[in-house]
C-alpha cells in the first residue's frame, strides 16, 4: 500500500491470502471483536454500533457515511449457560452412542466400530438387561429442528411397554441430576427436558476420543454470550431516497410479519413498489448511468468497416477515456483540452492521485491524467447479452458518427453476436487502463477472433443481401459491361482482368466471376469438388452454387483465413461493397408475384390441380402406411363403394390415428415422404427471376417449405403436445361443430391432434383451418423445457470453469493441481494453437455445448420425435446408476446374415420372437374357473382333485405367429410351479395340467381359432378343500404371470432402422442397418443385465455381432468393456447428440467433457450426484463456493445437501473446522487472490542439480528473440576474449577464466566496439576480482592459472602493457610493494629471473578512460588522495574502492 494512504507513523499489515479457515467463534472472541456490551433493549440501536442510528455519526470511528464505515459488532451476556443451537443435533447424536450411565459405548455402534475399542465388561443396569428389572433403552432427540424457534434437547423412552413390565423403575431417571431452573411442564414419566446444566453433566466424563469424532472443541456447545450485528445489518431506513424524512425501522425476517406489513400498506393505498424500494431500484441503480459504459439499440450501416462500430456524436462526446499526459502525446491531447476549456470553462485532471480543476492550457503538467471523450480509432469492448459463447464479447474501433439514439455496426458481425436490427441492444465498455486496452487490442479484437472456437470454422461470412448477390453472380448469364465494370472496380482491391468475351460491336464484356475473381488475391487457390468449384491462380474457373460461401466444412472463407489471416476483414469488407452495389445496380424486388410462383392463370390452375392430387396420394398413403402399422384394426370395410361410406371409412381413420402416437408418427413419415414432390413443384413453375427463389437457393433468407406454405398449401399440420380434443377429417364448420356435439358424450381424452390444410396463406384459410394452424404451430411443450439449455449451461460451468491448459500441455483442474487430460490437442501437440499454457479450456468447452443445448430450442420437443435436447440431457447425465432401474441394450446382426437375401430382416424376427418376454395372459383369449357338476375329467387317478377346475382358451393365431406348442405351454406351466416351490419357498399345491377337450359353450364358440388348457388342483385330505376364493385371488394370477416363451427380465424388444455415415463395403445399396433395442426390467434382482441378456442369446448367439453390441447405459458399458471403451462409447453418443441439434463442434471440447466426467476412473452424471463424488474424489474442500452457489443451486441441485442454503453450508465448515484453500477461480476472485488459470496457474520448476546456480535470473524469453547482427557478433567476441559476458550482451558479468582465448590483441579492436560491449558495472566487477585474487594467496606465492589469466587481461588495459608483458607472459605472484611496506601488489617474474611489481588500479583507470572517462578522473583523484595516506596504515592502496 502507498505511504499516502496511510496515517503516518501506522503501519498497515500485508500478506499475501492463501486460504481461509472456518470455525465457531469463542466467547473470548466474541468480547474481543465487539466495542460494547449491550445491557439494555434501547442499547440494541446504539450508534457505536455504526449506520444508521438516531445521530446519522458512528460513534466508533466517527463515520458519516456508510461507505466509510462497515459497522461494529457488541455482545450479550447471558445470566447463565445456554446450549449453542449448532451443536444440538451434534449433541443428541453423541448421547445416543454411549450409555448415559456409564458413559461407554453401546453394543451396537461398538459392532461396527469393529476390533479397535476393547470391550469392557458390562456390570451397568443400562447396559446388562436383566430381566427382572426393566430399564428399557432411551433415545435423545431435537425437540424442533428450527433453529430459530425453540429448540431443546429430550430424551424419552425407545421402547414398549410389555405385560411383564408395565412400569419404570424409580431409578431410571437418577442418572439425570436435578436443576431447580427446570421448568415443570418438561418432567414427564416417560420424557424429559434436557437442561444445558443436565447436558453438560452427561458430557462431563465421556470420554474425549468418543467426544471429538462429534464435537471437536470441549467448550464449543455452551454459549456464555451472544454477538449482536451492526445497525446496517439490522436497520434501515424508509422511505428510501427520494424522500428527505428517515425513520429506522427493523428488518423483519419472519414470513407473517412480512405478510401483514403488506396488507397494511394496501389497506392504506400506499404502493408497495416503492415502499420495498422497487421502484427505487429500478429508478436509480438500473438506471444509472457513468461515463465508462453504455447501452444503446443497434442497427446495420455496411459503409463502415467489419472492426468499427458507430457512436453518435453527442454518445460519444459524454463516454470518457482516460489517457495520460506525456510528451508524444502533448500537442493532441493540448488541442483536445483547449475545446474542452471554451466549451466548459474548466475541466478537473488526476494529478498524483487526486483531481485537479484546469482553467487554463498552461495549468496541464505532465503526467496527468487526461479525461477525453472517445474519438475514432479508440477501442471499446462491446458484448451482447446472454454471454454464452466467447465469441459475444469483441473489441471493435470507434467511429464517431452523425446519427441519433443507435450505434451501428456492419451486418456481417452480426452472426457473432446471435442478433439482429429487431430492436437488439449492445452493451459498450470503455477501457481506462492501458494495459486493458492493450488487452482488448490483441486478446478480443475482431481479427483476432476470425476462427470460432466452437466448431473450428471462420466466424464471420457474406450475410444476406451479399450472399444473394453473390448467388445470383455466379449464374452464367451473367454480364457486365465496360460502364458497369468502371463503377465496380473502384470497390476492387485487387488487379483489373481483361475481358472475356467480345460481342460483334467490339464493346468489351465480362463475366460475374471475373468480377468476383477481382476480388481474390492474385495467387489464390481453391477447390471445392462437391460444387464443382475451382479457383485458380486467383481466378474463379467454375461455381456451382452459394454453399461454398456459407458456413460449410472447406468454405472459401476457412481457407483465405489459413493463407491471409491479416487481409480477410479487408476482402470480407471489399465483397459485401461490390456484392452490394451489383445488386442495388441489377435490383432486387419481392412481391405478391412471387408467391404466385406460375407465370399466368391457366399454369396456375394446373399446379393447383397437381397440389390436390398430390394431397390426395399423400392421404391414401398414410391410410395405407396406417393399416400396415396395425392389421387388426377392426376397420369398417364393406363392399358397398359410396360416398357415405368412404367418408366414415375416412373419419375412423382419422380418430384411430389421433388416438395412438405410432399410428401418428406412421402417418407423418408416410406424408413426408410424398410431401416431398409437392414442395418440388415450386421449382417447377416457379421462374428464374423470382425473388423468393434466389433467396432460398443461395442460403440468405427463408426456407422451401415456408415458401411452399405460403403458395402452395400448408400440408400435414399436427401437434407436438398431446390436447384434450381431436380435429374432424372434413376440415369445416360444420364438421367441427358435429365432432363436438359427439364428444360431449364421452370423458375427457388426450389426442395428437393431426389434419392436412389444402389451402395456402395466399389463397386464405377458412376459421377451422386457421384455428388448426395457431394449435399446431404452437409448442405448448416449449415451457418446460426453456430452462434446460440454461441449467445445462450452468451445470456444465460448475463441472469445467476451473479447467486449464498447463504448461506441459497437459488440462489441470485448479482444485489440487489434477491432471485431466495430458494433451488438450488431440493431435498430440504439447499445448493448444498459439498458447503457451494457462488457457481457459473448460469455460470453452462448456461454451461449446451450451451454444449447442440453446440451437436446439429451435427444433421443438414432440410426443412423435426424440428431442435432440433431451437427448443430449440424457447423454451428459450417463444414465441411472440405481442397481433396480430399467435399462436398454442394442444388438447388432451378424454380417453372416446378409448372405441370404432378406436375411437380416429374418433374423431380426427371430432374435426377437427368441428374447421377448411372452406370458400366459398375452395369448389367452378366455380364462374361467368351472365346477365339477359342468365339467367331470376322468383321471383314472386315486388322488382327490379340488371340485374347481381353471380353463384357459389359447389363441392359435398367437401360437402359429410365435411357434408355439400346446406341450410347450404345458411345460412352461409346470415350470412355473416347480420354481416357486424351491427357488421362493411358496407352498404350490400340485396340479394337473392338460390339454383336453373342453365343452364349454365359449370354447365351443371358439373351437377353430383356440384350445383350451386345463388345470386341476389336488388336494391333500378329502376333508380339507381349496375355496373358490382362494383360487380367484391366487392361483389364477399365478398361473397368468407364467412366461410361455422368453424371458422375464426382458420388457421389449423393439426392431430400430441406425443410419450410417457410410454405406457398408458389403452392402452398397445400404445407407443404414437393422439392430435391436432390448428393455430390461431392473426389477428382476440381478446384478449384470448384460450378462443376463448374453445367456439368454446363447442359443442364437452367432446371429449376433458381439463386437458391436452393447449396453446403452454409460455405466454398465464400462462394467462390461472398460473405461478406455466407455471413453469411446459416451464420445460417439455425445457426438451424434451434437449433431442432431445442428451444431458442429471440434473434437477437442468433446473429449475434455468425456474426461472430466470420468475424472474418478467412473462416468458420473452431470448432475448433484457426480458433483459430489467428484469433489470427494479430489479430496478438496471448498465450503465457500458450496454456499456462494447455495442459493441458485437449491433448484439446479435439490438433491445435494450441502446446497440446503449459505448459512448451513457455513455451520458444517465451522464445525468441521474445514479450511478452504481458495484453489478454484470463482472463491478466489471472491476473496481478491488471483486465480489459478491464465497466468496465476501452477507452474513447476525442476531442477536436475548440475551446472552452475545462477544468482540473478535471465529472461530467457529476450534472450532468445534479440536477433544477433554482425556488430552484436564482435561484441559477444570481445566479451568472450574477456572471459566474460557483460550486461550489454544480455547475461551477468561471469567468472573470470579466459578459456581458449589464445593471443588476442586488443588494439585490433577499436573503442567504440569496446564502449558498446562493457559498462561501468562490468569494469567494477573486474576491479572486485582483481581484488580478491590479490588478498587470496600469501605473500611469495605464485597465482593460478586461471586466476594469472584473469590478470594478464587485465593488464591489457595498462599504458605500459608491452613493456611490462613482453614475448611471453611471464609468471604473476603476490609481492609487498617496494615503497609502501605492508601493501599488497603484484609482481611479474620472468624467466631471466627480474621482477617487477606493477598496480592493478592502473588497469582498472585504463579501462575507465574508455568504457566511462567521467569515473576514470574520480578514481584517480581518490586514489592518488588515499596514496599519501598509505604510509600512516590508514587505507592500503590496494583496498581502494572503485567509486
Amino acid at each position: 500500500m502507498d505511504n499516502e494512504f496511510c496515517e503516518e507513523g501506522l503501519e498497515v499489515p500485508s500478506g499475501i491470502l492463501t486460504g481461509i479457515s472456518l470455525g465457531i467463534s469463542t466467547d473470548t472472541e466474541k468480547e474481543k471483536l465487539s466495542v460494547m456490551e449491550i445491557g439494555a433493549v434501547s442499547e440494541v440501536t446504539n450508534p457505536r454500533l455504526g449506520l444508521p442510528n438516531p445521530t446519522n455519526e458512528c460513534s466508533s470511528c466517527g463515520a458519516k457515511d456508510r461507505k466509510a464505515c462497515e459497522g461494529h459488532f457488541g455482545f450479550i451476556k447471558f445470566p447463565f449457560t445456554i446450549l449453542h443451537p449448532y451443536f444440538l443435533s451434534d449433541i443428541a447424536k453423541l448421547l445416543n452412542s454411549i450409555c448415559p450411565k456409564c458413559k461407554t459405548i453401546r453394543k451396537e455402534r461398538q459392532k461396527g466400530a469393529g476390533s479397535s475399542r476393547k470391550e469392557q465388561p458390562r456390570v451397568c443396569k443400562y447396559c446388562v438387561r436383566n430381566p427382572a428389572q426393566w430399564y428399557p433403552r432411551m433415545r435423545f432427540k431435537l425437540s424442533s429442528k428450527d433453529l430459530s424457534g425453540k429448540t431443546a434437547i429430550i430424551v424419552e423412552i425407545d421402547e414398549k411397554p410389555s405385560k411383564k413390565n408395565k412400569k419404570l423403575p424409580d431409578d431410571y431417571w437418577g442418572f439425570i441430576p436435578f436443576d431447580a431452573q427446570q421448568e415443570e411442564n418438561s418432567v414427564k414419566p416417560n420424557r424429559k427436558v434436557l437442561s444445558c446444566k443436565q447436558v453438560s453433566y452427561l458430557l462431563k466424563d465421556v470420554d474425549p476420543s468418543i467426544r471429538e469424532e462429534f464435537i471437536l472443541s470441549k467448550d464449543a456447545p455452551f454459549l456464555k454470550c451472544f454477538p449482536v450485528t451492526p445497525n446496517n445489518h439490522r436497520v434501515t431506513e424508509v422511505p428510501h431516497a427520494f424522500s428527505h424524512e428517515k425513520k429506522l425501522f427493523f428488518l423483519h425476517l419472519d414470513k407473517s410479519s412480512r405478510k401483514d406489513s403488506a396488507e397494511v400498506r394496501q389497506k392504506k393505498n400506499i404502493d408497495i413498489s416503492n415502499s420495498s424500494g422497487l421502484r427505487w431500484i429500478k429508478d436509480v441503480v438500473l438506471g444509472k448511468r457513468n461515463d465508462d459504459c453504455f447501452r444503446m439499440v443497434v442497427t446495420g450501416d455496411p459503409n463502415i468497416k467489419l472492426k468499427e462500430i458507430g457512436i453518435p456524436c453527442h454518445v460519444a462526446e459524454r463516454l470518457q477515456i482516460s489517457e495520460r499526459l506525456n510528451s508524444w502525446n502533448w500537442e493532441r491531447l493540448s488541442v483536445c483540452t483547449s475545446f474542452r476549456l471554451l466549451e466548459k470553462g474548466e475541466l478537473y485532471v488526476c494529478r498524483k492521485g487526486g483531481l485537479v480543476r484546469i482553467r487554463r492550457i498552461d495549468a496541464l503538467e505532465l503526467g496527468d491524467i487526461i479525461y477525453r471523450p472517445l474519438t475514432d480509432g479508440d477501442i471499446v469492448l462491446i458484448n451482447r447479452p446472454p454471454s454464452i459463447h466467447p465469441h459475444s464479447l469483441i473489441a471493435l474501433t470507434v467511429k464517431v458518427l452523425p446519427i441519433s439514439s443507435v450505434v451501428t455496426i456492419n451486418p456481417l458481425c452480426c452472426s457473432p453476436f446471435h442478433g439482429d436490427f429487431d430492436g437488439d441492444c449492445l452493451h459498450g465498455y470503455i477501457p481506462q487502463a492501458i494495459g486493458a486496452r492493450v488487452e482488448l487490442t490483441e486478446l478480443v479484437a475482431l481479427d483476432k477472433q476470425l476462427i470460432n472456437q466452437q466448431s473450428g470454422r471462420n466466424l464471420l461470412s457474406l450475410g444476406q443481401d451479399s450472399l444473394t448477390a453473390a448467388h445470383l453472380l455466379m449464374e452464367d448469364s451473367v454480364l457486365l459491361s465496360h460502364l458497369q465494370m468502371q463503377q465496380l472496380q473502384m470497390f476492387c482491391p485487387h488487379r483489373f482482368l481483361s475481358p472475356d468475351i467480345f460481342k460483334i460491336s467490339k464493346d468489351s464484356v465480362w463475366s460475374g466471376k471475373q468480377l468476383f475473381s477481382m476480388l481474390l488475391p492474385p495467387d489464390f487457390e481453391y477447390t471445392f469438388p462437391s460444387k464443382d468449384v475451382y479457383i485458380s491462380g486467383g481466378k474463379l474457373i467454375s461455381a456451382e452454387g452459394s454453399s461454398w460461401l456459407r458456413d460449410y466444412e472447406g468454405n472459401l472463407f476457412q481457407y483465405l483465413i489459413k493463407r491471409y489471416q491479416d487481409k480477410v476483414l479487408d476482402f470480407l469488407y471489399a465483397a459485401q461493397e461490390v456484392l452490394c452495389e451489383w445488386l442495388s445496380v441489377r435490383g432486387m424486388t419481392v412481391s405478391l408475384s412471387d408467391l404466385y410462383l406460375a407465370s399466368h392463370s391457366c399454369s396456375r390452375k394446373i399446379l393447383m390441380d397437381e397440389i390436390f392430387y398430390g394431397l390426395r396420394e399423400a392421404q391414401d398413403t398414410c391410410n395405407f402406411q396406417q393399416l400396415m402399422v396395425d392389421s387388426h384394426m377392426n376397420f369398417l370395410m364393406s363392399a358397398e363403394d359410396s360416398e357415405s361410406t368412404r367418408s366414415l371409412q375416412g373419419e375412423h381413420l382419422s380418430y384411430e390415428k389421433q388416438r395412438s402416437a405410432a399410428l401418428s408418427q406412421a402417418s407423418v413419415d408416410a406424408f413426408k415422404h410424398v410431401f416431398w414432390d409437392i414442395q418440388n413443384l415450386a421449382y417447377k413453375y416457379g421462374s428464374k427471376d423470382n425473388s423468393l427463389l434466389a433467396m432460398f437457393k443461395a442460403g440468405s433468407k427463408g426456407n422451401l417449405l415456408k415458401l411452399v406454405q405460403h403458395s402452395l398449401c400448408l400440408g400435414l399440420q399436427h401437434s407436438l403436445a398431446p390436447l384434450s380434443f381431436r380435429f374432424p377429417h372434413e376440415l369445416s364448420c360444420a364438421a367441427w361443430n358435429r365432432l363436438r356435439a359427439g364428444d360431449n358424450t364421452e370423458c375427457a381424452k388426450s389426442y395428437i391432434p393431426s389434419a392436412v390444410v389444402a389451402n395456402s396463406f395466399l389463397t386464405g384459410l377458412n376459421p377451422l383451418e386457421c384455428f388448426i394452424h395457431s394449435v399446431t404451430s404452437r409448442d405448448s411443450s416449449f415451457s418446460d423445457n426453456a430452462d434446460l439449455p440454461g441449467t445445462l449451461t450452468r451445470r456444465l460451468m460448475f463441472f469445467m470453469r476451473d479447467l486449464c491448459t498447463a504448461y506441459d500441455g497437459t488440462v489441470r483442474n485448479a482444485y489440487g493441481n489434477q491432471i485431466v487430460q495430458f494433451s488438450y490437442n488431440i493431435e498430440g501437440t504439447s499445448t493448444p494453437t498459439g498458447e503457451i499454457g494457462g488457457q481457459s479450456v473448460g469455460s470453452l468447452s462448456a461454451c461449446a455445448i451450451s451454444e449447442a443445448a440453446y440451437s436446439a430450442l429451435d427444433q421443438p420437443i414432440s410426443l412423435l420425435e426424440t428431442s435432440p435436447l433431451l437427448n443430449l440431457k440424457n447423454v451428459l447425465e450417463c444414465g441411472s446408476k440405481k442397481s433396480n432401474a430399467d435399462q436398454t441394450m442394442s444388438l447388432f446382426l451378424s454380417n453372416k446374415l446378409g448372405k441370404r437375401r432378406h436375411g437380416f430382416e429374418y433374423g431380426a424376427l427371430e432374435v426377437k420372437n427368441h428374447l421377448e418376454c411372452l406370458m400366459l395372459s398375452d395369448i389367452v383369449s378366455t380364462s374361467m374357473i368351472m365346477s365339477t357338476s359342468i365339467y367331470s375329467p376322468q383321471t383314472g387317478s386315486m388322488k382327490h382333485f379340488s371340485p374347481w377346475i381353471c380353463h384357459f382358451h389359447v389363441r392359435k393365431e398367437i401360437m402359429k405367429r410365435t411357434g408355439l406348442k400346446e406341450h410347450s405351454i404345458i411345460d412352461s406351466l409346470y415350470r412355473q410351479c416347480k420354481a416357486a416351490r424351491t427357488e421362493l419357498k411358496i407352498s404350490v399345491p400340485d396340479m394337473l395340467i392338460s390339454n383336453k377337450d373342453c365343452s364349454s359353450i365359449n370354447m365351443q364358440k371358439e373351437c377353430n381359432d383356440a384350445f383350451c388348457v386345463t388345470v386341476m388342483i389336488v388336494e391333500n385330505f378329502k376333508r380339507t378343500s381349496i375355496d373358490l376364493e382362494t383360487i380367484q385371488m391366487w392361483v389364477m394370477p399365478f398361473l397368468l404371470k407364467t412366461v410361455v416363451k422368453g424371458f422375464r427380465e426382458i420388457k421389449k424388444v423393439d426392431i430400430l432402422w441406425k443410419d450410417k455415415q457410410k454405406a457398408s463395403k458389403s452392402h452398397d445399396d445400404s445407407f443404414g442397418e437393422l439392430y435391436l433395442r432390448v428393455s430390461m426390467s431392473g426389477q428382476c434382482h440381478i446384478t449384470s443385465l448384460w450378462s443376463a441378456l448374453m445367456n439368454d442369446c446363447h442359443q442364437i448367439m452367432d446371429m449376433i455381432d458381439w463386437t458391436r453390441s452393447h449396453p446403452d447405459n454409460i455405466r454398465s458399458f464400462c462394467l462390461a468393456y472398460g473405461i478406455d471403451a466407455g471413453l469411446q462409447f459416451f464420445l460417439t453418443n455425445l457426438e451424434s447428440a451434437i449433431s442432431d441439434t445442428g451444431k458442429n463442434i471440434l473434437p477437442e471440447h468433446l473429449l475434455i467433457v468425456a474426461n472430466t466426467l470420468s475424472a474418478t476412473g467412473e462416468f458420473v452424471g452431470l448432475n448433484a450426484k457426480g458433483l459430489a463424488l467428484q469433489r470427494k474424489h479430489s479430496s478438496v474442500s471448498s465450503p465457500f463456493v458450496q454456499a456462494f452457489f447455495s442459493v441458485s443451486s437449491s433448484a439446479l441441485f435439490p438433491t445435494l445437501k450441502n446446497f440446503e442454503n449459505p448459512g448451513a453450508s457455513f455451520i458444517k465448515a465451522a464445525k468441521a473446522g474445514a479450511v478452504d484453500n481458495l484453489q478454484g477461480s470463482v472463491d478466489a476472485l471472491g476473496w481478491g487472490k488471483v486465480p489459478s488459470v491464465g497466468t496465476g496457474g501452477h507452474f513447476d520448476i525442476i531442477y536436475s542439480g548440475e551446472g552452475r546456480t545462477l544468482s540473478k535470473p535471465v529472461d530467457v524469453y529476450n534472450l532468445l528473440s534479440t536477433p544477433v547482427s554482425s556488430k552484436q557478433n564482435e561484441k559477444l567476441k570481445v566479451c568472450k576474449a574477456q572471459g566474460l559476458i557483460s550486461d550489454k550482451c544480455g547475461a551477468k558479468f561471469g567468472d573470470f577464466a579466459f578459456k581458449g582465448l589464445g593471443n588476442l590483441d586488443f588494439e585490433t579492436i577499436s573503442r567504440g566496439v569496446l564502449r558498446k560491449s562493457w559498462t561501468y558495472n562490468d569494469v567494477l566487477r573486474l576491479s572486485n576480482a582483481l581484488k580478491k585474487i590479490l588478498h587470496k594467496y600469501s605473500i611469495g606465492q605464485r597465482l593460478s592459472e586461471k586466476d594469472k589469466t584473469t590478470v594478464i587481461r587485465a593488464l591489457y588495459f595498462h599504458p605500459r602493457r608491452n613493456e611490462k608483458l613482453g614475448i611471453e607472459p611471464p609468471d604473476i605472484e603476490v609481492t609487498y610493494h617496494p615503497e609502501h611496506q605492508n601493501s599488497r601488489c603484484f609482481s611479474l617474474v620472468r624467466e631471466d629471473g627480474s621482477i617487477e611489481d606493477f598496480s592493478y588500479h592502473k588497469c582498472v583507470i585504463g579501462a575507465l578512460e574508455i568504457i566511462a572517462p567521467e569515473k576514470a578522473e574520480i578514481y584517480r583523484a581518490k586514489w592518488k588522495r588515499l596514496d599519501g595516506s598509505a604510509n600512516a596504515n590508514l587505507k592500503h592502496k590496494d583496498e581502494y574502492p572503485l567509486m
